[in-house]
């Protein structure tokens, strides 16, 4: 079964499918999917298939958590980048403003794998920088590691 969680920005979604492999319950299928707004242009991009490990996702909800709280003390603040063992996407979160918890927003880059050019065989990035708003990003990552502690507890995998 796929399971898919959404990412919702002010100019695009990112969309995770992910679905548990046969062979390692360390790993899930990914494909993600970046999304232009309807009203910006009818553009979608998804990476190519990729594995990535449980502690991988668990480590991107981390890395949003930890730009969220550096964010309250400095607003300037600019991540470093985010990029999973098996390169299926990168992700950068950027400067932005929160109040509260749920009160805020800041930029975020991100960029799917669409596979290698023909000559060099490189691999080639696709994507967007938008805002998203802390309320969506916290419903994202509510998703997220809820599967991911379901995930845990079926499998007796360590996110950590």
């Amino acid at each position: 079964m796929v399971q898919k969680y959404v990412l919702e920005t002010e100019g695009y979604r990112i969309c995770f499918a992910l679905q548990e492999t046969q062979a390692t319950k360390e790993y899930a299928d990914v494909v993600v999917e970046l999304i232009l707004d309807r009203r910006l242009g009818a553009v979608a991009v998804q990476s190519v298939p990729t594995l990535m490990t449980v502690r991988d996702l668990s480590r991107l909800v981390a890395y949003f958590e930890e730009h969220i709280a550096r964010l309250q003390q400095h607003p300037d603040s600019e991540s470093s980048v985010f990029v999973p063992l098996e390169l299926g996407f990168q992700v950068q979160a950027l400067a932005g403003e929160v109040q509260a918890e749920d009160d805020g927003e800041f930029s975020v880059r991100f960029f799917v794998n669409v596979g290698e050019s023909s000559t060099a065989g490189h691999r080639v990035y696709i994507g967007g920088e938008s805002v998203v708003t802390l309320k969506n990003l916290r419903v994202f990552l509510a998703s997220l590691h809820e599967s991911l502690a379901a995930w845990s507890r079926a499998h007796d995998v360590s996110l950590v």
